[in-house]
């Protein structure tokens, strides 16, 4: 009996000891020509391939709340919004003009007054037969001007107000001789010299200089102009030509954009009106990219000199109570109208 119990114990306590792993035995490795078994990670998610910018669909737009919409004709529209710009957070009062240049009725043009004239955006819509005009570039000494094949100017100023490096090159609108417009950040990088080596050997027929460049090829370049670091307290302390200051506070603005579908956008943003202050060239570029995602937009000559004419009529309203002469316009053609 005492037997057959401690057999019975014994073989209790070997099954046991079978169920557990010996702690002081190390794991075996393979042997040679024996395969290892490995045990693979969890697989990850495939990274997401980055997005194209020109599929990127705006969030805003000219369908969206604060917007509407006036046909002025086939493929020419007119865009308004008014409030609060969802983009910048501020209260705007702004003027898009959508010019399908698909539609063979339309013709987009570079004016520039001859010798110093200058002439208010709605007589020189009205006085060249145009449908629409915005003013375009700043004034002469500071830019290079060059229309239908002829150089006007040549960036002839160093300084602007004998004061801050001329700045106002860096990029430019240019048309050729066939009609086809495009949007460059040319100047960049080069100085005053260089620029104006370039821009004399360049071929195209048309071209206003500007600054700054806001959108490049989809980059919004325009949101960093300015650097980030530098407070309202620090740009007040620069003097009014300053490119930092110049863009880094909210001003009107007068732009010109292109679509990836070949349509022309002259813009028009009111500001020094009370609560509508205008934009600075970081906003602007928010703003493009938010409603529109053009892939290129240049920014123009603004401030008192912003000025949208549509039909005769000046659709936003000039900061300083009326229209300013200004030297160059961008001015559309409607082929129905002047045939």
């Amino acid at each position: 009996m005492k037997f057959r119990l401690f057999l019975s114990l014994l073989v209790s306590f070997c099954l046991l000891s079978c169920g557990q792993e010996d702690p002081y035995v190390e794991e075996r490795p393979p042997h040679q020509g024996e395969e290892e078994v490995v045990t693979p990670p969890e697989s990850e998610d495939p990274e997401k391939p980055e997005e194209n910018p020109a599929d990127r669909i705006p969030e805003g737009g000219p369908s969206t709340t604060g917007w509407t919409t006036e046909t002025v004709s086939e493929g020419l529209n007119l865009y308004k919004f008014l409030g609060t710009e969802p983009a910048t957070k501020t209260k705007q009062r702004i003027f898009v003009l959508d010019v399908d240049m698909n539609n063979s009725r339309y013709r987009f043009a570079f004016r520039c007054q001859p010798d110093q004239q200058k002439i208010i955006t709605s007589e020189a819509q009205i006085s060249s037969g145009a449908v629409a005009a915005l003013n375009a570039t700043y004034e002469r000494g500071s830019v290079f001007i060059k229309v239908d094949g002829v150089t006007i100017n040549n960036i002839a100023n160093n300084l602007i107000s004998d004061a801050v490096d001329n700045w106002k090159s860096e990029a430019g609108a240019f048309m050729t001789s066939d009609g086809k417009i495009y949007l460059e950040h040319s100047g960049k990088g080069l100085d005053l010299t260089e620029q104006r080596r370039y821009y004399r050997k360049h071929a195209c027929a048309n071209i206003f200089t500007s600054a700054p460049m806001l959108i490049d090829n989809y980059d919004p370049v325009g949101e960093s102009f300015v650097p980030a670091n530098l407070t309202s307290s620090d740009l007040s302390k620069l003097h009014s030509e300053h490119p930092h200051r110049h863009q880094g506070v909210a001003h009107p603005r007068s732009v010109i954009a292109l679509t990836k579908d070949n349509h022309i956008l002259l813009i028009a943003i009111d500001g020094r009106d009370g609560d509508y202050k205008g934009m600075s060239a970081k906003q602007v570029t928010q703003f493009l990219v938010y409603h529109f995602n053009p892939p290129y937009a240049l920014n123009m000559d603004g401030g008192g000199s912003t000025a949208l004419s549509i039909n005769g009529k000046v659709v936003n309203k000039p900061s300083g109570g009326e229209e300013r002469p200004v030297p160059t316009h961008f001015v559309i053609f409607d082929n129905q109208k002047t045939e």
